[in-house]
């Protein structure tokens, strides 16, 4: 959770800061991949704007700062304007996903150049900030309502698929929370993350020599 860092304000502020950002950055690139692909719905109720009344949830971000994962109100998609049986769709829903690996991409990066200027607490604080850009991106993989795979796999999946998200659905934000509160206690949310950062990590040294 973001306020564990309450006697670091550095650290507090840039996390707050980067991932209210990446909230809004999350509905405005999915705002933006759907109209691309035809569906102007986002556009028309105003989820292109840089707008926080419009993208931030005020439950998403409390919930950000007590358990360190939030969300922003739901992008507002019509199937109805896209093709191919609900691949178009279920694009427009991934890529929320890409939105938060790449703010963690580039606050890793930021980290980085600040640790090679010395400046290890603004590093710390970057640092902080990419892990849980990344960990909103690794919980939003997995098939359960509301998150992003699930709305994902309900346009492009088939029947099956489908009835298996509709069924983890029934069992409410009870059933939502005890399925994650199993994946961190197992260290498959952390694996996940920490691979993904590692990956960044490798790719950002690999450009800058480091």
């Amino acid at each position: 959770m973001i306020l564990r860092y309450y006697n670091d304000p550095t650290v507090l502020v840039i996390s707050a800061v980067v991932m209210v950002m990446a909230l809004m950055f999350h509905n405005i690139v999915q705002s933006f991949v759907a109209a691309r692909l035809g569906d102007n719905s986002p556009r028309f109720s105003g989820f292109m704007a840089f707008d926080p009344q419009r993208h931030l949830d005020p439950f998403g971000v409390l919930f950000l700062f007590l358990l360190g994962f939030g969300w922003p109100n739901a992008v507002p998609v019509n199937g109805r304007n896209y093709r191919g049986r609900g691949r178009q769709e279920a694009w427009v829903w991934l890529s929320g996903i890409g939105a938060y690996l790449l703010v963690g991409f580039l606050s890793l990066a930021v980290s980085v150049g600040f640790l090679s200027m010395g400046q290890t607490h603004l590093a710390i604080a970057f640092q902080a900030a990419a892990a849980y850009a990344v960990v909103h991106a690794v919980i939003n993989l997995f098939p359960v309502l509301p998150l992003d795979m699930a709305h994902a796999a309900l346009a492009w999946g088939n029947p099956e698929v489908r009835r298996v998200i509709q069924q983890i659905a029934g069992f409410g934000v009870l059933g939502f929370m005890v399925f994650f509160f199993i994946l961190s206690f197992l260290g498959v949310i952390g694996g996940l993350v920490h691979l993904f950062l590692q990956i960044f990590f490798n790719i950002i040294a690999a450009i800058t020599g480091l």
